[in-house]
């Protein structure tokens, strides 16, 4: 039986201990220095206990780094950075009702809020000493991990799923990331790098909190973003779920600034999903609250989930599922369904109405704000936050098989008629 807890990676702090790490489950003092994914007694998830009374913003940081007082690291010269975070709050151009803003995403490194995970993941790795990594993903995570194992001089492994499209992996191979393809189950593939990464002394970088919790602290600074670009917490925050853990970060962002005294105010959260992937929901409804339960549901499941475009957000089992739960039930808030013809509907308009390009898994946050403000869970006149995760133009090949290109012919004897009725029919 591999030791999944190598006691050789030790982390020398380069600065005072800003942070201290226990087990969520047995409540036991960790040691920070150690890298472990997890408590070595009960094996429960760890979390940060940041030691700074004060939420303190370091100026003039122009990336999450920022928030460097409360993000997991020892030595702030070894932070690995791409200039992750930072990114705009755009308002809407177009009226819906509401008073609406976009997170802007998109603009990251490698183009999603993966950024701010591996950015943390990374740099963790370096001050633990691994000189290689893996995870699993075909996705934003890939590629993310890919660039910033590049960025720290590391070599990154990516585990994809079999069949995953090569439009979506071509990018790795300019990191010089290596691919793996595996046939299984998106569970079993977690499982599989999970046990890997432990025997042969590999560090995990798969973006969910019991594989690395250094990781999921990275999408709570999206919410101190938020509250420092609008000067208050929104009523409404709207997010895209596949594993659960950015919607469980966002939600645990917002809590800091309240606990930290900078907000008094939390805000609803909305979770939306691809059409069919109804666990969270069934999971909130029957009031479960650990991952056991949870697993139970996912096990009781009498139809696989179906296919979808949204393939960053179709996860049948997602491993931060329970926290995720736990956000939408705290915040009271609520998790939606968004079809496949709703996103793209959806990612059309928002290109052709606010300029901006999201990839199909990132446009639900868009089109699920629409149904919301139709059943009137979204009130008139609220202040609503939508997440725009990802960039459309990781997701050109996507695009291609739906969207038709357009193309009238001119030339030099015809060209301005046929431009002028162009023109006139505009």
């Amino acid at each position: 039986m591999p030791n999944p807890f190598p006691s050789s990676r030790v982390c020398t702090p380069g600065e005072t201990h800003l942070y201290a790490v226990f087990c969520e489950k047995c409540d036991r003092v960790i040691d920070s220095e150690i890298y472990r994914p997890v408590c070595q007694d009960c094996g429960g998830a760890l979390v940060f206990n940041y030691l700074d009374t004060a939420f303190r913003r370091s100026e003039p940081v122009h990336s999450m780094w920022k928030y460097r007082g409360q993000l997991p690291v020892w030595d702030a010269s070894k932070i690995v950075t791409l200039g992750e975070g930072d990114t705009p709050l755009i308002r809407a151009r177009a009226d819906h009702g509401v008073d609406l803003y976009f997170k802007n995403e998109t603009v990251n490194p490698t183009g999603s809020h993966k950024d701010r995970a591996l950015s943390i993941a990374i740099t963790k790795a370096t001050e633990f000493g691994f000189d290689a990594c893996m995870l699993y993903s075909d996705g934003s995570a890939a590629l993310s991990s890919a660039a910033y194992a590049a960025r720290a001089g590391m070599h990154n492994i990516a585990l994809v799923p079999q069949g995953a499209p090569d439009y979506r992996l071509l990018p790795l191979l300019v990191y010089d990331s290596t691919v793996l393809e595996y046939a299984g189950s998106a569970a079993d593939a977690l499982d599989w790098v999970h046990a890997a990464c432990q025997e042969l002394d590999l560090y995990e970088t798969t973006t969910y909190r019991r594989a690395n919790p250094y990781q999921s602290e990275g999408p709570k600074t999206i919410a101190y973003e938020i509250a420092d670009q609008l000067g208050f917490v929104p009523d409404w925050c709207l997010v895209p779920v596949g594993g659960g853990g950015t919607l469980s970060g966002i939600w645990r962002g917002f809590c800091d600034l309240r606990d930290y005294g900078e907000s008094a105010k939390l805000p609803k959260l909305a979770g939306i999903l691809p059409e069919h992937y109804t666990l969270l929901q069934d999971g909130l409804d029957d009031g479960i609250s650990t991952d056991l339960e949870l697993r139970g549901l996912a096990g009781a499941a009498v139809h696989p989930a179906p296919e979808t475009a949204q393939a960053k957000l179709a996860m049948a089992f997602p491993p931060d599922g329970i926290e995720a739960i736990a956000a939408i039930r705290n915040s009271g808030g609520v998790f939606l369904n968004v079809s496949d013809p709703e996103a793209f509907a959806a990612q059309m308009e928002l290109g052709s109405q606010e300029g901006l390009y999201a990839e199909i898994s990132a446009v639900v946050s868009y089109a699920a704000l629409t149904k919301l403000r139709h059943s009137g869970t979204i009130q008139r006149g609220e202040t609503v936050v939508v997440l725009l995760s990802g960039s459309g133009f990781r997701e050109i090949g996507e695009l291609a098989r739906t969207l038709p290109v357009k193309k009238i012919q001119v030339d030099q004897h015809s060209g301005i008629k046929t431009l002028t009725r162009v023109l006139q029919g505009l």
